[in-house]
Order: structure tokens, then C-alpha cells, then sequence
């Protein structure tokens, strides 16, 4: 085994931002815990994570026995880079095969931790090591955006979740020094239907922002996360004016939108501008399916029920990046209701949907509510029709339609506006 000139220290910022290890097809990496003495970590708790992992917002189980934030979030799970282990009485463990990518490791004991960061190739193979060292903390405030008491702050690639108080406040009292990215957030998980009219969980993440913060042995760094809000002008709304709402052009990037996938699918989310010769900014969605039966979604949430019964029309601007013709954009109408709220009211999760085909020239698309398909007897993909849902949508979502083996897909979503409802922001 040819050895590795590691190039990252317990999570430090350095000219190369991670250790690289060469793997051959996903080999395993011999991993080496020490004290901040350098003696033997033996008995060590490690947790390994992909470096995109946010805990509190994963469609994995929650670990039963989780102890004051200690105990790992989920359980161990190799497919998606996911192990809790634990060190021999030399300090020393193998990690499992793992996927080539990127992986947070992190070692923790009562009062010490330390963490490090790997990128595993398709090459080679390596061993690292770690040193334990005193923990720093993060405290601060997340701005809370309209109609939400509390959001979940995580520690993007590390099993580490809070909630925030009513005022956003929150605290993590013990983390690995390093630079961390603290992210805001909210997910939701629903019951919806799916290709076959069974149920199946559909989730939404919403990012609310995030701060990246250098922990120090000791010390308490300070972050506030969100942007700050701003209170509007006075208006006067006239009723006599036919409602026209641009809901979103994307020029203060994707805030606001979340992304929703399947378990083995991948998707991301960013702003891009003057794409393919389209002025300003325009939202940037990418993904991957390994099969139909697999989903990814863009959406936004309307901030409560709303009645869109007066609908005429959403109209918008899309185009993809690959000049192929099996992949198309699907525009939702969802009832995304938990199962207090369904009780309550006495509705029914699903929706109301239509697909479109896509090219790579910007296309303006307008869909009325003719244009969205019938249900069929199964409910096929959770449609339950326009009539079953049109005076009480809570999101409105993009799907990512396409199968796609090793090569993600790409689509562009511009000025989304919507004709003939009102309330709507």
C-alpha cells in the first residue's frame, strides 16, 4: 500500500481543503485515533459522514437511543457513507467500503473530538489519522422567516442537530475546532402517493441560510444565520386589480426553495446568471435518477393554505442542459399537510400535476388547470387532480423528470409568475 502526504489537519483550512485517498473500487481506509499526547485512542467513538450529510434533515432512522446529543442521529448505514464505529484498544479501526466522494470523520470522547476530512477516489489506497483535542462551542441566532416558531440548526457533514428557540436563539456546547458550516433549516416530511398508489414519504428542505464558523478549544464563536427582516411599507391593496404575482425571478438567488429527493437519487440547488443568454439570475437545479421510480423536486411553500380556485395560469421559463429528449419538467400543485392538520381539516395529501418536455432553449411555458392530467383509479405519482386539491395548496414544486446513469441532468426555472389568485406573496 502506497502511503498518503496527508494534506488537512483535524478539519483546519489549508491550501488543499481535504485529505485525498486513493482508493481502487471503494477500498477500506485503516484509520488511527490518538490523544492530544499522541498515546492510543482506544475505545473511540467515529462517526463518519458524507460531507453534504445535515443532520435532523435525512430520510434515514433516527438512532433510539440518543443521549444529550451525543449518540449518533442515524444509524449506520454503508450505501450512502454513513458508519458509527468504534476504535480498537490500539486507538486503530478499518472503515468500510465506501462510495468515492467526500466523508467528514469525526472522533469524539467525553471532553475531546476532532475531526477530518477525506475525498476518496477511484485510484488507490491509503491510511490517515486523527488527534483529539479540547472542544469549542457555537451560539446564535437564526432570523426566523415568516410564519415559523423555531427552525433546526445543523453542522453541515457532522451528526450534530439543534432547534432554536421562538427568538431563533441556539447553542452547540461541544464541537471538534475546525472550521464548521452551521446551517438553518426546515424539513418537513409528508405521506403522499406514489408511481403505484401506495404511500410513500415525500420531504421538503428548506434552507434558511448558514455561517461558517472557526471553532477554538474553549471558546464560544458567535454566528447569526438568515437574512434579517425587513419591514414593508405601508400598502393599499385594491380588490378591483386583477391579481398578477411574480413569484419568483430569482434574482435574490434561490432563497426560499428547498429541495426534496428520493433515497438513492441527488439533487442541488443554486442561482446562475445570464445563462444561455438569459439576462439576471435564474435558479439552477441539478440531478440524478437511477430509475423511475426514483423522484427529485425544486419547491416552494405558499406559507399556509391557499385557495387557487380563481387560477388562470402559471407561466415561466425553462430549458435543460443536455440535448436530450427524455428529459422534462414537471409542474406540481401538492397538498403537503401533517397528519394533525389532515385530521383537522379532513384532506387528503396528493396532487395536481402536468409533465413538459424540455430542450436546451429557453422556453416560455403557461399552464392553466386544463392542462393538468386526470387521476386515474391508483392516484398514479400521489395526482389526485385539480379539483381535489385547487382550494387548498400549501406547495408548489418542480419535478426533475429523467433517468440518467452516471451524468446528472441539469434544468434552468426563470420568472415564475402567477395569474388570478390572490394572497399570494
Amino acid at each position: 500500500m502506497g502511503m498518503l502526504v496527508a494534506a488537512c489537519t483535524n478539519g483546519e483550512p489549508t491550501n488543499n481543503a481535504s485529505t485525498t485517498l486513493e482508493t481502487e473500487n471503494s477500498v477500506a481506509v485503516v484509520l488511527a485515533v490518538k490523544q492530544s499526547d499522541g498515546s492510543p485512542a482506544a475505545r473511540t467513538k467515529v462517526f463518519v459522514r458524507p460531507a453534504d450529510f445535515l443532520a435532523g434533515a435525512n430520510n434515514m432512522d433516527l438512532v433510539k437511543d440518543r443521549k444529550k446529543g451525543e449518540s449518533p442521529v442515524v444509524e449506520s448505514d454503508s450505501t450512502v457513507g454513513v458508519l458509527n464505529l468504534e476504535t480498537d484498544d490500539q486507538g486503530r479501526l478499518d472503515l468500510q467500503r465506501l462510495k468515492p466522494g467526500t466523508y467528514n470523520i469525526e472522533a469524539r470522547q467525553d471532553t475531546a473530538k476532532a475531526f477530518m476530512r477525506v475525498v476518496l477516489t477511484d485510484v488507490s489506497r491509503d491510511s490517515v489519522s486523527i488527534k483529539l483535542d479540547q472542544t469549542g462551542a457555537v451560539a446564535g441566532q437564526v432570523y426566523l422567516p415568516e410564519n415559523e416558531s423555531s427552525v433546526t440548526v445543523g453542522i453541515k457533514g457532522l451528526d450534530y442537530f439543534v432547534e432554536t428557540d421562538e427568538d431563533g436563539n441556539f447553542e452547540f456546547k461541544s464541537l471538534p475546532k475546525g472550521l464548521l458550516n452551521v446551517v438553518g433549516f426546515v424539513f418537513r416530511t409528508y405521506k403522499t402517493l406514489d408511481e403505484d398508489g401506495n404511500p410513500t414519504p415525500i420531504s421538503n428542505l428548506m434552507t434558511v441560510g448558514s455561517s461558517n464558523a472557526k471553532v477554538e478549544p474553549g471558546k464560544t464563536v458567535k454566528v447569526t444565520i438568515g437574512q434579517k427582516p425587513v419591514t414593508p411599507p405601508d400598502t393599499v391593496v385594491d380588490e378591483d386589480v386583477y391579481p398578477v404575482v411574480k413569484f419568483a425571478d430569482f434574482e435574490d438567488s434561490t432563497y426560499g426553495w428547498y429541495t426534496s429527493v428520493s433515497k438513492y437519487a441527488t439533487a442541488s440547488l443554486d442561482a446562475e446568471k445570464n445563462v444561455a443568454g438569459r439576462k439576471g439570475l435564474a435558479a439552477h437545479f441539478e440531478y440524478m435518477n437511477d430509475s423511475n421510480s426514483n423522484w427529485t423536486l425544486m419547491g416552494h411553500s405558499l406559507n399556509g393554505i391557499k385557495d387557487m380556485s380563481d387560477l388562470d395560469s402559471v407561466v415561466f421559463w425553462a430549458r435543460s442542459g443536455l440535448p436530450d429528449s427524455t428529459q422534462w419538467i414537471s409542474i406540481s400543485f401538492d397538498v403537503l399537510l401533517d397528519s394533525a392538520a389532515l385530521d383537522s381539516t379532513g384532506y387528503e395529501n396528493g396532487k395536481a400535476w402536468v409533465h413538459l418536455k424540455l430542450d436546451t432553449a429557453w422556453n416560455r411555458f403557461v399552464v392553466t388547470p386544463k392542462d393538468l392530467m386526470e387521476p386515474d383509479e391508483n392516484h398514479t405519482g400521489g395526482n389526485i387532480g385539480w379539483d381535489e386539491v385547487k382550494d387548498h395548496v400549501t406547495n408548489l414544486n418542480f419535478f426533475g423528470g429523467g433517468v440518467t446513469e452516471g451524468t446528472p441532468y441539469e434544468m434552468w426555472v426563470d420568472d415564475i409568475t402567477i395569474y388570478g389568485v390572490k394572497g399570494l406573496e
